[in-house]
């Protein structure tokens, strides 16, 4: 018996040996909170929402997108940050936790991201400093604004004097990703200088069709 449980241990060992070899040759380097939702994603799968992320690489490819800025609004760890930083000229980060910005900087060193800037805040409507609700109980990146309560107060700032600000108006923005679990309408709303002069390709999530229609309805109003 000693032996077959021996065996079968080399076996799995051989196996998740040769997985990640596979991984590691298509995948970045990314430092995780291994027990967490994102963080287990990427150990099994070398990357987060991998499908989707090729998705959205492929038509930053299609629509030659890449030689203006990404802002990357709720960049959590990285994931996509590292990817596109090989595809834009440059890549904005911007998040409030600074639990998840201090994976942030790590990935960004692991993979020379020399075009990728972190800042640490949230962008809404207005300069404030509002409740940030953490994470939900096995998802560290589900921090949001959205519930108006939280375990403590981060930055917000409007998002089009921030753009300003930081010089990034003076080139083309050609590509927005926006997930912040629910506070993306507030988001658009402080862009929306920003959106209707650049006119980025948005890719954003929502947690609801309620929160989905909110959002649509700032963008249709921006001519989208």
């Amino acid at each position: 018996m000693g032996a077959l449980f021996r065996i079968r241990a080399l076996a799995i060992k051989a196996l998740v040996r040769r997985q990640w070899a596979e991984l590691r040759r298509n995948s970045p380097r990314l430092a995780v909170i291994p027990h967490e939702h994102v963080g287990l994603a990427v150990l099994t799968n070398g990357l987060y929402e991998r499908e989707e992320l090729s998705c959205l690489t492929n038509l930053i490819r299609e629509q030659a997108l890449g030689g203006g800025t990404c802002l990357d609004i709720g960049a959590n760890i990285g994931n996509h940050a590292v990817v596109w930083s090989g595809l834009f000229g440059s890549v904005v980060c911007f998040g409030p936790n600074p639990q998840m910005s201090a994976v942030l900087h790590a990935n960004l060193a692991l993979n020379d991201c020399a075009n990728v800037r972190i800042v640490e805040a949230g962008l809404g409507p207005e300069d404030a400093e509002l409740p940030f609700s953490f994470h939900e109980d096995g998802n560290d990146g589900s921090g949001t604004f959205a519930k108006g309560t939280g375990d403590r107060t981060l930055p917000v700032r409007h998002g089009d004097r921030l753009i300003a600000e930081l010089g990034l108006d003076r080139n083309a923005i050609s590509f927005v990703k926006c997930d912040v679990e629910g506070f993306e309408h507030s988001v658009f709303q402080g862009l929306s200088e920003t959106l209707a002069r650049h006119k980025p390709v948005i890719a954003f999530e929502s947690n609801s069709a309620e929160l989905g229609a909110s959002s649509w309805k700032v963008l249709r109003g921006l001519g989208y």
